[in-house]
């Protein structure tokens, strides 16, 4: 499925909104598991997915100023 702009939409979520519950997912995780090397790499996906939607926003945002 699209949005009016063709962004596509995942989970009936546009795809930053989907990657910030990723990353607070992922910190979640961290925060329950008791193991630091697990808390490390939860840490890190949740940067990664943070990471990720800043970079789809700043794209979308770069698309609209060429139209």
């Amino acid at each position: 499925m699209l949005t009016e702009n063709g962004e596509p939409i995942f989970e009936g979520l546009d795809a930053p909104t989907l990657f910030r519950q990723f990353a607070s997912e992922c910190v979640e995780l961290a925060q329950s598991t008791p193991l630091p090397e697990k808390r490390s790499l939860y840490m890190k996906m949740a940067s990664v997915w943070h990471q990720m939607a800043v970079r789809w926003e700043k794209k979308a945002k770069r698309e609209l100023a060429h139209y």
